[in-house]
């Protein structure tokens, strides 16, 4: 039961991840504003950063080296993760803030 909890939550943050990426994209090619580009960057290495310090914390809770090790892999995954997920963000961002608006 455990297992399909977490496999659920992971789900369900996957599709919240890819809901926001979708949010962020129709509002930053709608608003078409640099700063807001670079408030989002600094957003997002925010977040980097901190998703980095969980993983440390947890790799160095415990001294079972066979957890340490796959604490590190995780962390490693889940860092590509997001960080693959909001590169191809920041790029349809950046791509929609480059397009002439368009008259309505």
């Amino acid at each position: 039961m455990a297992r399909e909890e977490s496999k659920h939550a992971w789900d369900r943050f996957e599709a919240d991840i890819q809901g926001l990426a979708g949010d962020l994209k129709r509002h930053y090619r709608d608003a078409g504003d640099v700063s807001e580009t670079a408030d989002l960057n600094r957003s997002l290495e925010q977040l980097r950063q901190a998703a980095e310090s969980v993983f440390k914390s947890l790799e160095t809770a415990t001294r079972d080296p066979e957890v340490r090790t796959k604490t590190k892999q995780t962390a490693r995954s889940f860092g590509s993760a997001l960080g693959e997920t909001f590169r191809e963000l920041t790029d349809e961002i950046e791509k929609a803030l480059r397009k002439p608006a368009s008259t309505k």
